[in-house]
């Protein structure tokens, strides 16, 4: 029979319940039955007011709700700041049935015009200062608020451990895992595990969690193991999409298996746990449709499983309005998705379910988001539905035209670094994500070598149009890299996590000297030195080098002796030592004050000119990065972004200023010319990429970030990708291409080619 897809849900066999919404709230995101047989509701806003996340209780029986939590009430917000507009699946259950929860924001500040979470991110009073996670009573309606564990951070999916002591949660910003211990309130930090955005948590029944990356990739914890393990598991989408194809529902089945399903695409697949082995069940669109490259227009919405495990689930459409419909799939047994109605009750088209949850007596509840009727809650009796035939009616639809929330077209607020191609090599989906941070990247010959790897010494060999490495090496599994440096020959040393100092040809892998040949030469540096980076190359074999403690040395190679240099002393870990000629160097000294060091003479003087510094905080105007020009010039930045330009004769400074409140300026390279490339930002901070040069100043290129959510970088064939931590950059004048590389784990490298460098965009 040909389904009538314009057929509604029919109404004998539903109930509705309007959700408060008089303040504006649109919007639903946690809905969950608790083990004690009681549902909760979390009712949000979205997008366009200001406002602060509301609980409430719902009775199935007769639709009644009771408010348990109104957060505007428990937590206090400053009126400029973005408030806690959502509980965003977060909800669970503590043994002693109370209800623990985190807030989440996808609403603006009072006086900004749209909701602008990134833009602000840095704004230390009119950003959002981070979510809270409460603990709540449901029957005193008793608040505890344990704060905020991530400052900036919003939380954006979480859940309790099979140990209750453990809550754990997602990032929304920095796509990072987290633990929160309830008991100490200690915050561990599993590093990051998405582009971002990411929300879905699910436990096996060993307790392990699983999540999934933004592009469809799977992990999962392991809390006997306290670690990640990203499983090489992925969503397959039948066209190539590029769209958002995160994990975004979940369900344990009877069989000891989890179904998982994704984003747009909606792949249904079923992971065996303890095999890891995967059975492709096919797409949750109805047969034959399978829609090329959606953009977030035929996704899935909610999913639920009736006690013979039928799957029920929302289905995104368009018949010239914005529509979501019922659908059925006996999935056990071999059945196809049917389709049961559209969701418009009396003509309240639904606009997507956020969640669905059955009850003890088999009704199906179903919540309603974002549309111009959201949010409400519809019931269904599932087991008295059929898919409709051709004498059924069609449902009272209207063509309805909504805000796109998840698409800007407005230049005003677009972040990412401008070019003419942008390419992202996603070293996540090829490498264990502990190594895909690069510490070192060069181009040459039209391709890109990395040098990276947590464990062990990796190349990593790219050509620049491909999105998948051609070759991966390790050149010395004894330990990571810390640090490298270029060698005159070509060659570069590497750092160790294990303290030696490998040497090698990025380019052969080949190293010199005693075991030459594929893998790099090594040589062990002396114990106690406490070694921590590399700065530059001394003569061919000779690097200078300093430790935690500040020492500077000069490190043989070949050799690995290492002799301390007198005379000069760095002041933090971070601070630059930047080489100026052979003999002579530039570093900070206490405070704002500048030294150059005499190699030959072994002694520093204070220059007459200082670092520029904010007033009062000349303890943060320590060199982190830096560049010489052609001329002699010296363009620097410090610890607390300050960057300034010094002439050939260190005689004067020229202060041009700051990106942010906080965050260093490093990495410099040179452009051409008098131009100079560099980062913004450490380990905690939103990285860009700035450009700086003496005619047109300093110049903030923005984020490295490839997001579909922006109308410049939507239709871009290419991998998604978003660096919050930069660890380094390379820049081929040849080819105007610019190369941007993650510290974080799962890392990813951007190709940049011709770069949009004027200050005008």
């Amino acid at each position: 029979m040909k389904p009538n897809l314009l057929a509604g849900l029919s109404p004998q066999h539903t109930k509705f319940v309007q959700l408060p919404n008089e303040k504006g709230h649109n919007a639903v995101w946690d809905f969950r039955r608790s083990p004690d047989d009681r549902f909760y509701v979390s009712v949000c806003g979205e997008n366009d007011k200001p406002l602060s996340a509301l609980l409430y209780e719902y009775d199935p029986e007769n639709g009644n709700l009771r408010l348990i939590l109104d957060v505007e009430k428990s937590w206090i917000v400053d009126p400029r700041q973005m408030p806690p507009s959502k509980i965003h699946t977060s909800l669970d259950f503590l043994p002693d049935g109370k209800l623990i929860m985190a807030t989440h924001n996808t609403s603006p500040a009072p006086g900004h015009r749209q909701w602008l979470f990134e833009q602000h991110y840095e704004h230390p009073w009119e950003g959002y200062p981070g979510s809270t996670v409460m603990i709540v009573d449901p029957d005193t309606t008793q608040v505890r608020t344990l704060g905020i564990p991530v400052p900036r951070e919003s939380i954006y999916g979480g859940l309790l451990g099979d140990d209750p002591r453990y809550y754990y949660f997602l990032g929304y910003m920095r796509g990072h895992f987290y633990r929160l211990d309830l008991e100490t309130n200690e915050v561990k930090d599993y590093g990051k595990v998405s582009e971002f955005a990411s929300c879905r948590l699910v436990k096996d029944e060993k307790g392990r969690i699983y999540g999934g990356t933004y592009t469809g990739e799977l992990w999962r914890y392991d809390p006997v193991r306290d670690e990640i393990e990203d499983l090489k598991v992925h969503f397959v989408s039948p066209h190539g999409t590029k769209y958002r194809r995160a994990l975004i529902f979940a369900l344990n089945s009877p069989r000891g298996t989890l179904f998982l399903t994704n984003n747009v695409d909606g792949e249904m697949i079923e992971l065996h746990p303890e095999t890891l082995e995967v059975t492709r069940h096919g797409y949750v669109h109805l047969r034959p449709e399978q829609p090329r490259n959606p953009y977030l227009r035929h996704a899935i919405g909610g999913l639920a499983a009736d006690d013979n495990f039928v799957l029920y689930y929302g289905l995104e459409t368009y018949h010239g309005a914005d529509l979501i419909r019922l659908v059925r799939w006996d999935i056990l047994n071999g059945g196809e998705p049917e389709n049961l109605g559209l969701i418009a009750p009396d003509g309240k088209q639904s606009h997507y379910i956020c969640e669905m949850a059955f009850d003890r007596k088999g009704w199906l509840h179903m919540v309603d988001v974002c549309g111009a009727y959201s949010p409400y809650i519809l019931a269904v009796d599932v087991a008295k539905l059929h898919p409709p035939g051709d004498e059924a009616p069609p449902a009272d639809i209207q063509a309805v035209a909504e805000p796109d929330m998840h698409m800007s077209a407005n230049a005003d607020t677009f972040m990412h670094i401008e070019a003419a191609s942008t390419f992202t090599l996603p070293l996540h989906r090829y490498l264990a994500w502990r190594d895909t941070a690069l510490t070192y990247i060069r181009l040459s010959a039209h391709k890109l070598y990395g040098i990276g790897g947590k464990s062990a010494v990796l190349r990593i060999v790219c050509n620049l149009d491909e999105d998948k490495p051609e070759k991966i090496e390790v050149l010395y599994a004894g330990g990571g890299v810390l640090s490298c440096v270029d060698l005159p020959d070509g060659r570069i040393a590497a750092l160790t996590t294990d303290g030696k100092v490998a040497t090698f040809d990025p380019l052969s892998a080949l190293g010199v000297g005693a075991g030459a040949g594929t893998g790099a030469a090594i040589a062990a540096l002396p114990e106690g030195i406490g070694a921590c980076r590399l700065h530059f190359a001394l003569d061919a074999v000779t690097v200078a080098a300093s430790g935690r403690d500040g020492l500077v040395y000069a490190v043989d190679c070949a050799g690995g002796g290492a002799a301390r240099l007198d005379g000069i002393r760095l002041t933090e870990e971070d601070a630059l030592l930047l080489q100026l000629e052979d003999r002579y160097w530039l570093l900070s000294g206490e405070g704002d004050r500048l030294l150059k060091y005499d190699r030959i003479a072994m002694r520093s003087e204070t220059l007459g000119v200082k670092a520029p510094s904010i007033r009062g905080r000349a303890f943060s105007a320590t060199l982190t990065g830096g560049a010489v020009l052609a001329d002699g010039t010296v363009v620097a930045g410090t610890r607390d972004g300050m960057l300034f330009a010094l002439s050939p004769e260190f005689e004067t400074a020229t202060r041009y200023g700051r990106l942010y409140s906080a965050g260093q300026l490093r990495n410099f390279v040179r452009k051409g010319g008098d131009e100079i490339l560099g980062v913004y930002g450490g380990a905690t901070d939103a990285g860009h990429v700035f450009l700086f040069s003496l005619r047109e100043g300093f110049i903030d290129l923005g984020r490295p970030r490839v997001v579909k959510d922006n109308a410049a970088q939507l239709d871009l064939d290419t991998e998604w990708a978003n660096i919050h931590h930069i660890s380094c950059i390379a820049y081929a004048p040849e080819e105007d291409t610019l190369f941007v590389a993650s510290a974080e784990e799962y890392g990813c490298v951007i190709r940049y080619r011709g770069l949009t460098c004027s200050g005008d965009f």
